[in-house]
């Protein structure tokens, strides 16, 4: 995902143990593949802005890579990661998705923790969450609504 030109990606995994969200199970085949998959984003993210011209990661179709029910889309991450997709040699991961080191805030001069994408930590929290949310749709309603009256 990218907010304000930051790419992110955030994975929230249930507290409950017993939680069936992202385990093995009909509607859920390969919960494993989440994890995969975003950070396969991060990588194809890095290669794109290193301009190297790689496959988008949800093309998987164009390439003619099915997901299949025995193993997923096993093969797609497989040849995307291995830069070896058919039908494209050469469109995956290189060799910089693997040898460049991920972004720190060290690789930053100012760099500034941002607390908003921390999840609250009791009802307090949620509730001046809440607020803060509905404050900012009210705020985005406003601009929007001056941005078409100047027009």
């Amino acid at each position: 995902m990218e907010y304000n030109q930051i790419g992110y990606s955030n994975i929230r995994l249930p507290s409950d143990r017993n939680s069936s969200l992202y385990k093995y199970s009909s509607n859920n085949t390969f919960p494993q593949e989440v994890l995969l998959h975003e950070f396969l984003h991060t990588l194809e993210r890095n290669e794109q802005e290193n301009g190297n011209d790689i496959a988008e990661l949800h093309d998987n179709n164009i390439y003619g890579y099915q997901e299949q029910r025995t193993n997923g889309l096993e093969n797609w991450y497989r040849a995307y990661m291995q830069n070896n997709i058919q039908n494209a040699p050469g469109k995956g991961l290189t060799d910089f998705a693997y040898s460049s080191k991920p972004i720190h805030e060290s690789n930053f001069e100012y760099s500034v923790r941002l607390d908003y994408l921390d999840e609250p930590d009791n009802i307090l929290e949620e509730v001046s969450s809440i607020i803060k949310r509905v404050g900012a749709l009210f705020t985005n309603l406003k601009n929007q609504t001056n941005s078409l009256e100047e027009h």
